[in-house]
């Protein structure tokens, strides 16, 4: 094992064990010898997106997908780079960055509901419930999926029943996940069940501090007007 290798190590070790400064060291040292190593810019932009400081991120992830070389975590980072557009409010990055990994079958159901969120965000209603189908679609168990889709068949007034249906599945199988809770609670809210819509609200309130949940509450208990929606 060479030095750059011993480092790489120690850094991922590092990494493992969550003692993100050091294992910070270790990557620059491996960059300064090998500024094109994938592995270490890997790292470093996980442990960058850990810490939210999404510009050094973009950085490192982005050097890689840049590279094409035949990296095991290329399609990784083209994700995570789709995560932190999204995040940043970038959305026609966070679309592109999707719709490159759906060209080539990348995890489909988590990337046909992450471009599902990106078309809501864009106002593009009909493609955000086309994904969120497609993402369910290609995988009924994926939760997260499963969410998204309950969540637009309620919210765009296509079939709150339905919608309800899944959401409340979504939650039995994962109770203390406050963004299911939301979205069931949204979901009941659309159905016009308001008693066990706040019920909902309120127990995801107690589970995390959220702009978005408190904004979905306070339309329900009549504070906030209600979005208005193009129909579909």
């Amino acid at each position: 094992m060479n030095e750059i290798q011993e480092k790489l190590w120690e850094g991922i070790l590092c990494f493992n064990r969550k003692s993100y400064e050091e294992s910070k060291l270790f990557f620059n040292d491996v960059l300064d010898w090998d500024s094109g190593n994938p592995e270490a810019n890997y790292y470093l932009g996980l442990i960058y997106m850990k810490e939210e400081n999404y510009t050094k991120a973009v950085v490192y992830l982005k050097s890689i997908v840049d590279m094409s070389v035949n990296f095991i975590f290329t399609h990784q980072c083209r994700m995570l780079l789709g995560v932190i557009y999204y995040r940043t409010e970038e959305w026609e990055r966070a679309k592109s960055e999707f719709l490159k990994l759906l060209k080539v079958n990348f995890e489909p159901a988590k990337v046909h509901a992450a471009l599902a969120s990106v078309y809501y965000k864009l106002e593009d209603y009909e493609n955000a419930l086309e994904e969120a189908f497609k993402a369910h679609k290609a995988d009924p168990y994926n939760l997260n999926a499963k969410n998204t889709y309950g969540f637009l068949l309620c919210d765009l007034d296509i079939d709150a029943e339905k919608g309800v249906e899944v959401l409340r599945d979504v939650v039995r199988l994962k109770p203390e996940n406050p963004a299911y809770l939301d979205s069931l609670a949204w979901g009941l809210y659309k159905k016009g069940e308001i008693k066990e819509s706040i019920d909902n609200f309120k127990a995801a309130m107690h589970l995390i501090s959220n702009e978005e949940i408190e904004e979905h509450y306070n339309i329900v208990i009549g504070v906030k007007a209600a979005p208005v929606r193009n129909r579909i």
